[in-house]
């Protein structure tokens, strides 16, 4: 009987093991979102969710973790627009932990930097939403000199970059108060900043910039490596010293400022 029951016991055991190892898997071996311990799914950036991507990122690698991040938000993006703000922020931080752990930053995971940006949709829209949040939760407008990878073109030393209050998220409107985003402008839109959730120094050149140097905001992007860049840049700031009192005017007339917090 004692037999038995050891048979049992070591039956069971065998199965649950396989559970847990197979889990992360599907019909083409490429890794799911699912959890380590039931097939249940998990809101992106649920406690549940960090803690089983944390265990993938344990067993199987911090860029195995990644990939399993970045085909949920390529299957279901949808969930970072109306999710809890805690969740979001966890989900932020998980992404940069896993970034700086990963110690670089490749094609595809600049890329996809684009699919994380979550901003207002206009000028209007973001100005609108400032009023409405307290002065800490505000979106920030940047200088001239904090701009200058975006005010690139025609007209475009009147491009407004904005930052987000916890540093992830960029927007960027030209002089009609549009967003500029991969589909209009992939060379002055604005990304997500892998460092915003990084305590490291440099972080910022070394997840965001250094990257975008080299293959720029998209992959579609007519701008990409650094003397192409630099050289639109120089041009960009070349056109603002031209019409810096215009610009001046401009930004004046809108916020009664050059930078800090849109009223």
């Amino acid at each position: 009987m004692k037999i038995k029951l050891l048979i049992q016991t070591l039956i069971l055991g065998f199965l649950f093991t396989a559970c847990t190892k197979t889990i992360y898997t599907n019909n083409d071996n490429t890794l799911t979102s699912t959890t380590f311990t039931s097939n249940k799914f998990f809101v992106l950036g649920s406690v549940e969710y960090v803690n089983n991507i944390q265990y993938i990122a344990k067993t199987s690698g911090n860029r195995s973790a990644l990939s399993v991040i970045m085909n949920a938000v390529n299957k279901n993006g949808s969930e970072l627009d109306n999710n809890d703000p805690n969740n979001i922020l966890r989900f932020h931080q998980l992404v940069s932990s896993l970034v700086y752990k990963i110690g670089s930053v490749d094609m595809q995971m600049n890329y996809f930097r684009n699919k994380l940006n979550r901003v207002p949709k206009s000028l209007k829209e973001l100005m609108l939403l400032n009023k409405r949040l307290p002065v800490n939760k505000q979106w920030r407008l940047l200088s001239i000199g904090s701009s200058a990878y975006h005010i690139q073109g025609t007209d475009g030393e009147y491009n407004l970059k904005f930052l987000s209050c916890d540093g992830y998220f960029e927007a960027v409107y030209n002089k009609k108060g549009i967003l500029l985003d991969e589909n209009n402008d992939p060379i002055n839109m604005g990304t997500f900043n892998y460092a915003a959730g990084i305590r490291s120094i440099n972080a910022h050149w070394t997840f965001d910039v250094s990257p975008y140097l080299i293959w720029g905001n998209t992959s579609n992007s007519p701008q990409k490596g650094k003397v192409a860049i630099n050289k639109g840049v120089d041009l960009a700031l070349s056109n603002y010293t031209t019409n810096s009192a215009g610009v001046y005017l401009y930004r004046q007339n809108l916020f009664g400022m050059q930078q800090g917090r849109v009223p």
